[in-house]
């Protein structure tokens, strides 16, 4: 394939968000879902009379197991655990995560948003431990609300005028339906506060300590621009470098000539499918501006 076949040489290399776009048919929120929902199978075919299953019980999340035991799994597993006696809880949030979750999928790529469910679910759960620790309730916390909560967050930060369908009938705006989830899952944590102060005694059915940490941590994660893949790549770029230190060599750049630069573009096309634009490296960001001005060369 020659370079001027190339869109983004045709058209320009836009780098900002876009209007908002469909998920692919095989996003990586499918895998997500297809393991979330396994567990819940392996927790109802291991399930005891009068008693949660043993999958929910090596899973789930309380603060004795993850402090005075050191069960710090607990801090992820739990977000793949959900109600058996309900199953709206997993429905839920399985459908959030599938329609909105591959929206999200598209702007960050496979591998960045896989990061940002697995840290979201780690997060609000550490602020769920922390709130319920505050307000003395000794609860076992399950569920993927606190991640799909921080997806949902996201996604709606990016969008804020996207309208979707309340219920299926009523039309309804990304950033209105973001406020009343804050507001649904902050009245009750208030109260549970109130409650302590007060000596009285008090229990909690949902997890709402969880899902205002997702949302926080979907918030924080737009404000701060974070990138969690490139983060960890320059965590495992210096363990890598430490290794192969005293082994240096300098060289100078030259043009690659067209055949070897068109199989990298291709490569790094491939590259922006699977992980978003903005995965890419400064030099594999270079590699296509080298290729944008041969091609506008060769057309003067």
């Amino acid at each position: 394939m020659g370079l001027e076949n190339r869109e983004y040489l045709r058209d320009g290399y836009d780098d900002n968000v876009g209007s908002f776009r469909r998920p692919s048919s095989k996003p990586m929120t499918l895998i997500i879902v297809i393991v979330t929902v396994a567990v819940f199978v392996l927790q109802l075919m291991t399930s005891r009379p009068g008693s949660t299953s043993l999958v929910q019980e090596w899973l789930s999340l309380d603060f004795d197991h993850v402090v005075f035991k050191g069960q710090i799994w607990r801090l992820l597993t739990y977000a793949f655990c959900h109600d058996q006696a309900n199953l709206f809880h997993i429905i839920f949030n399985m459908m959030v995560l599938y329609s909105i979750g591959g929206v999200l999928r598209e702007l960050l790529g496979d591998r960045e948003f896989l990061w940002f469910y697995l840290v979201a679910a780690v997060f609000a759960g550490i602020c769920s431990l922390a709130f319920y620790r505050l307000v003395q309730i000794n609860a076992q916390i399950i569920g993927a609300s606190g991640a799909t909560m921080a997806v949902f967050c996201l996604v709606a930060l990016h969008y804020p005028r996207q309208k979707v369908l309340l219920m299926g009938i009523i039309p309804i705006e990304f950033r209105w339906l973001l406020a009343a989830f804050v507001a649904i899952d902050t009245l009750p944590m208030i109260s549970q506060v109130m409650a302590a102060f007060q000596n009285r005694a008090t229990s909690s059915q949902i997890a709402n300590s969880a899902h205002i940490g997702g949302l926080v941590f979907g918030f924080l994660y737009f404000r701060w621009h974070m990138r969690i893949t490139r983060w960890w790549d320059q965590f495992a770029g210096r363990i890598t470098s430490r290794r192969k230190r005293g082994q240096l060599r300098v060289f100078t750049e030259t043009p690659e000539p067209e055949s070897n630069l068109s199989v990298q573009v291709d490569g790094i096309l491939e590259k922006i499918s699977r992980e978003g634009e903005a995965s890419l490296t400064s030099r594999e960001r270079n590699i296509l501006a080298q290729a944008s001005r041969q091609y506008r060369k060769g057309k003067d």
